[in-house]
């Protein structure tokens, strides 16, 4: 059998070991394929680094999604949590989802180096669980104690320097709100529209539509959509993370199922040749 005969005939058993191993690659260590940044993600980064940010200025982080959506969220949290300390800015972490701590555990794992400069209580805290959807979101906004009268470890907010003075939006100078589901949406109705808090989503890829209308139309100041708006802000920062090796894993199985095409089709149409 000739090498044409034997690339179009290869058994598809050998094709998927190859792009089991060739994808694999990326997941030992990240390539780094050129990837254009997105104006939106490209204004969500400019939103919370530069300029933009005072030192001492205080934001929130919604944990918007669980741990089914680590893959697609986690890496752009991870970035914009990495920017804001980076300014010298504090924040506050909070969730609706029953897993929140794993994913804040996550978070600190993740961007270890720059929690290790901070201080729990002075430069970020932890409130926790949130439930009440919508309305709990409204109630923040004018009175943060009702919601949350202690953070997830039980201390009292009054005991806790970062939160000394903080109880309503006047005191928070922007949101950013991860999401699987609606609520950035809470935060647009309750903190944005009526108080005009800066705020910007990180969501999964299916929010895309919904939430580019959004930043279009001024809402947002900037929005990232799933593992790839994930991999943007890890190349605005410099520094390579999960979503660049998701991308990277998905442009090596593409690369590979395109050489296949191709040397299928070298085989064919020369045995083709051979034949007439």
């Amino acid at each position: 059998m000739s090498i044409t005969e034997k690339m179009a005939n290869m058994d598809r058993r050998v094709f998927y070991w190859i792009l089991f191993f060739a994808m694999m690659v990326p997941f030992l260590s990240p390539i780094g394929f050129p990837l254009s940044i997105a104006p939106n993600t490209q204004d969500l980064y400019d939103g919370v680094t530069g300029d933009s940010i005072d030192a001492g200025e205080i934001w929130i982080i919604n944990f918007g999604y669980g741990v089914s959506a680590w893959s697609e969220c986690a890496p752009g949290v991870t970035v914009v949590t990495k920017a804001l300390f980076r300014e010298d800015a504090k924040i506050i972490f909070m969730g609706p989802h029953y897993d929140v701590e794993l994913t804040m555990n996550k978070l600190m794992e993740d961007a270890g180096a720059d929690f290790a400069g901070k201080e729990y209580g002075e430069d970020y805290v932890f409130l926790g669980y949130i439930t009440g959807g919508e309305a709990a979101i409204t109630q923040l906004a004018s009175d943060m104690r009702s919601v949350y009268p202690q953070d997830h470890h039980g201390t009292d907010l009054d005991d806790i320097p970062l939160m000394a003075d903080v109880n309503e939006w006047r005191d928070i100078a922007g949101v950013l709100s991860s999401d699987t589901g609606d609520w950035g949406a809470y935060f647009l109705r309750q903190w944005q529209e009526p108080h005009d808090v800066p705020l910007a989503q990180i969501g999964i890829s299916m929010l895309g539509s919904t939430g580019i209308p959004y930043w279009l139309a001024g809402n947002y100041f900037g929005m990232s959509v799933g593992s790839r708006g994930g991999a943007e802000l890890e190349k605005l920062i410099g520094e390579l993370g999960e979503a660049t090796t998701a991308m990277d894993s998905i442009s090596v199985s593409h690369l590979m199922i395109v050489i296949a095409v191709i040397m299928a089709n070298i085989g064919v149409l020369t045995d083709r040749g051979r034949e007439s």
